[in-house]
C-alpha cells in the first residue's frame, strides 16, 4: 500500500474516533431533547377574535390583551399596566402608567392611547359616567366621572377595558388587534384555530411559549377526546367524570379551584305563574340542590346558600339555603291555587302549570342539570320543558324578556367588585343576564351603593339588597362553581384564575 494511500486511511480513522468521542460526550449521556415551545388549547367557549369591548374576556384569557388594573390569585387588585392609582376626590382618580410597555407593533404605551381604550370602554360599557380623561403627561391620567364611582379601579379591570395601541383604530374603528399581553396575534388558520406567538419585547420578559394555537370545541365529550389523542396539550371546562379518569392517569394534571361563579335559573316574574311569589318558593323548595352536586357535579361544586360563594367576600351570612321539602312546596302551590286534577300537571282556571326553562350547552354540565330540575318540578306537579340553545340564544331571550325560565352559570368576578353581579337585579341596568323584575327598594339600595365611599355602608347596602333578593326571588341560585381543567403533565405554572379572567399567562412551560 502506498505512503499516500496509508495517511488517508489513518486520517479517516482519526476522524471517525473524534465524531464517536463528541457523541458519546462527557459522561456519555445523550444529548436531551429541547422542550416545546408549541402549546395547542382547547377552549370551551367560542374565541372572538374582535373588538375588546365586546370580546375582552377571551383577549385576556389567551394573553393577548391587559388592563390597567389586574387581579392577582387572591383576588386582589394589584398593579397591571398603572403602576399605581389614588383618588383625589370623590370624582377624580389618577392612573400611573406603567413605563417602556410596548404593543405589539413595537409601539410604546403612553397616555395618548390608554386615553383612547378607556374612553371607548367607558362609552359601551356605562358603568362609568364618565366626564373627562386628562392628559397629565405621557405617563399619568387624570379620570374624572359625573358621580363618584368608589368601584373605578376594579371596573378598568375588567377584561372589556384592555388596553390598545393607537393604530388598532382606524376611522373610529376597531381594525386590528393590537395588545400588550405575552402572546400576539398571528392569524386565524384555515381549520378556524386561531395563532398566537410569544411577543419576545413582553415588559414582564419573554414568554416560554413561542407558539400558541387555540382551537374551539363546543362539545365537552369532543374536547376531552382530543386532549388523549394529543391533538390539544390543555382542555379547559372538563366533565366531573371525565376529570376523574383523568386523575388516574400519569400523564394528566387535572386542576380543580373554585371561581367566582354561580349555577342560577332566572325568573321572568311578569310571565304567568312565575308573577306569583308562592309559585317560586314553591320551586325553590321542590328543588334538592344537594343532589344536584353529587348526581350531575360529581361532589365538584357546593350548593348554593345565596348569589355568592364562600371564596368572595361579599355574601350576606344571614342568608341560609333553602329547605329541600316537597311537601312544603306542594302545600305552597295548593295555596296558590294550583290543584292537581290526576293528570300529575297542576292546573288554575283550566291553565297548566308549565314553564319552558332554556340553557346552552357550552357549560357541558348545564343540560343535564336541566333535566334533574325537571324531574324534581315533575314531583310537585310542575310541568318544564327545556330548550338547549347556545349561550347567545339565551342572552337574546333574556334581553326580550321572551322566556320563563333561564338556567346560566353567572360569572360574578371577571369585574373585582360586588355591583357588577348585582346589575342583574338592578330593573334600568344593562345586564345580559337581568330576570324581568322590577323592585323600587332595591334599585334604590343599589343605586346608592354604587356611589357610597364609605365601605361599611356600602357593604350594609349590599347585604340588605341580598335579603330582598333572598326574599323576592327573581332567581334561584343552585350552586358555586368548580372550574375544572385538564393538560398534559409536562406542562408548567399553571394555575386557575378566581376570575378566569387569565389563562394564558407568559410564565407557562413544558418541562
Amino acid at each position: 500500500m502506498s505512503t499516500t494511500a496509508m495517511q488517508k486511511k489513518m486520517c479517516l480513522f482519526v476522524l471517525l474516533v473524534f465524531a464517536l468521542t463528541a457523541l458519546a460526550g462527557c459522561g456519555g449521556k445523550p444529548a436531551s431533547a429541547p422542550a416545546n415551545t408549541t402549546l395547542k388549547v382547547g377552549w370551551d367557549f367560542e374565541m372572538p377574535i374582535a373588538d375588546p369591548v365586546k370580546s375582552g374576556y377571551f383577549l385576556v384569557r389567551s394573553g393577548i390583551m391587559e388592563t390597567l388594573v389586574a387581579v392577582d390569585f387572591d383576588g386582589r387588585l394589584v398593579p397591571g399596566l398603572a403602576l399605581e392609582w389614588q383618588a383625589i376626590d370623590a370624582t377624580a382618580w389618577k392612573f400611573t402608567l406603567r413605563p417602556n410597555v410596548k404593543f405589539h407593533d413595537g409601539s410604546l404605551m403612553t397616555a395618548k392611547s390608554v386615553k383612547l381604550a378607556v374612553e371607548r370602554f367607558a362609552e359601551t360599557a356605562k358603568t362609568i359616567p364618565l366626564d373627562s380623561i386628562e392628559i397629565v403627561s405621557d405617563h399619568e391620567i387624570l379620570i374624572k366621572t359625573r358621580k363618584p364611582v368608589v368601584a373605578l379601579p376594579a371596573y378598568l379591570a375588567t377584561p372589556e377595558s384592555s388596553i390598545y395601541g393607537e393604530k388598532a383604530m382606524v376611522d373610529g374603528k376597531f381594525t386590528s388587534l393590537i395588545g400588550t399581553g405575552p402572546y400576539k396575534f398571528v392569524q386565524v388558520a384555515q381549520d378556524k384555530s386561531i395563532v398566537t406567538e410569544g411577543f419576545a419585547e413582553y415588559w414582564k420578559g419573554a414568554p416560554h411559549i413561542k407558539q400558541v394555537i387555540n382551537r374551539h370545541y363546543p362539545d365537552a365529550q369532543t374536547r376531552f377526546m382530543a386532549l388523549q389523542s394529543g391533538e390539544v396539550d390543555f382542555i379547559r371546562n372538563v366533565l366531573p367524570a371525565n376529570a376523574k379518569l383523568l386523575q388516574g392517569n400519569a400523564g394528566y394534571q387535572v386542576a380543580i379551584s373554585p371561581v367566582g361563579r354561580v349555577r342560577v335559573i332566572y325568573f321572568n316574574t311578569e310571565q304567568a305563574g312565575l308573577a306569583d311569589h308562592e309559585v317560586r318558593l314553591a320551586i325553590s323548595h321542590a328543588l334538592d340542590r344537594e343532589a344536584i352536586v353529587k348526581d350531575v357535579l360529581g361532589g365538584y361544586s357546593k350548593a348554593a346558600a345565596g348569589m355568592f360563594p364562600d371564596n368572595l367576600p361579599w355574601g350576606n351570612p344571614a342568608i341560609k339555603a333553602s329547605e329541600h321539602s316537597v311537601a312544603t312546596a306542594k302545600t305552597l302551590l295548593d295555596k296558590a291555587g294550583w290543584v292537581d286534577n290526576g293528570s300529575g300537571i297542576r292546573e288554575k282556571q283550566g291553565k297548566k302549570l308549565e314553564f319552558n326553562l332554556i340553557t346552552y350547552r357550552s357549560r357541558p354540565e348545564l343540560p343535564d342539570i336541566a333535566l334533574v330540575v325537571q324531574a324534581q318540578l315533575a314531583a310537585v306537579g310542575i310541568k318544564l320543558n327545556i330548550q338547549v340553545a347556545d349561550i347567545g340564544a339565551a342572552e337574546k331571550a333574556m334581553a326580550s324578556k321572551n322566556f320563563d325560565m333561564v338556567l346560566v352559570a353567572r360569572g360574578l368576578a371577571f369585574t373585582p367588585d360586588p355591583s357588577i353581579a348585582f346589575e342583574d337585579f338592578r330593573s334600568t341596568s344593562m345586564s345580559k343576564y337581568r330576570p324581568n323584575y322590577v323592585n323600587k327598594e332595591l334599585d334604590s339600595l343599589l343605586e346608592g351603593a354604587l356611589r357610597e365611599t364609605d365601605p361599611a355602608k356600602r357593604q350594609a347596602d349590599y347585604y340588605q339588597a341580598q335579603e330582598i333578593i333572598d326574599k323576592e326571588i327573581p332567581a334561584i341560585f343552585l350552586n358555586y362553581y368548580v372550574h375544572v381543567d385538564a393538560y398534559k403533565k409536562t406542562l408548567r405554572n399553571f394555575r386557575i384564575h378566581p376570575t378566569e379572567a387569565h389563562v394564558l399567562t407568559s410564565d407557562l412551560q413544558f418541562q
